[in-house]
């Protein structure tokens, strides 16, 4: 077992400070799943704490499913999965921060990257659905604002589960508050028209099997809605 590189720690809230550098030890891999992690004196004698702050940090780590403690044993590194590494983004991104023309420019990126993987696993099934999906925003009155985010939010979700990524499909999930602020912003500034526009055509394109059109006319949607929301901006600000 390769010696961790563990800090002395040296100022208040001591039992923080020891947890933040366990946990990233732990999810920068310095301990392998199953591993047995130096002991309470150990770690002690390591940071220079007391024994109640590392013992407090270990317990936190143990709740959250990082460690695992073996009675008499000794504690243990759990497989942290992509979705518990997915978790802890959470915090980190602080959604509410974001601007939608950030939301925007990340959508095309996550949307476009993964047309690729929706042709290789799309089905007829897939497309009952997404046809559906988009009657559904045809039909939707201008005014019904929540009913159209939720259709709209609904048609990009199904593109990242078509395309069966798991981390994809995670990085939607824990993203969906944010999608779904984001995209009733947007409706609420430029109204739906040009939505239902562009959301037939994606469909038509995916029906025809053609995915460099569906590629195209995805990007060019999300970028027509970046171009419509600066103008927007500017007319706001300008006057």
């Amino acid at each position: 077992m390769n010696p961790a590189p563990i800090k002395s720690i040296k100022s208040e809230k001591i039992h923080d400070q020891v947890y933040e550098q366990l946990k990233t030890l732990l999810l920068e891999g310095h301990w392998q799943p199953g591993e047995k992690i130096p002991s309470e004196a150990e770690l002690c004698r390591l940071t220079g704490v007391s024994r109640v702050s590392v013992r407090t940090a270990l317990k936190s780590l143990i709740a959250q499913g990082f460690l695992v403690s073996r009675q008499g044993d000794g504690t243990f590194v759990v497989d942290i999965s992509v979705d518990m590494n997915m978790d802890l983004l959470v915090p980190i991104i602080g959604l509410d921060k974001k601007s939608i023309l950030e939301v925007l420019e990340f959508r095309k990126i996550l949307e476009v990257g993964l047309i690729p993987l929706l042709f290789e696993n799309l089905s007829a099934a897939d497309l009952v659905y997404l046809e559906q999906n988009v009657k559904d925003l045809e039909q939707a009155a201008e005014e019904q604002i929540e009913t159209i985010t939720e259709i709209d939010l609904a048609f990009h979700k199904k593109l990242c589960l078509i395309s069966g990524n798991s981390l994809i499909i995670k990085v939607n999930q824990i993203l969906s508050d944010l999608f779904r602020k984001s995209m009733q912003d947007v409706v609420i500034a430029l109204g739906n028209q040009t939505g239902k526009i562009y959301h037939r055509r994606i469909f038509e394109a995916m029906s025809r099997g053609d995915q460099a059109e569906t590629s195209a006319i995805l990007q060019e949607h999300i970028e027509n809605t970046i171009d419509s929301i600066k103008r927007a901006k500017l007319r706001k600000e300008f006057g």
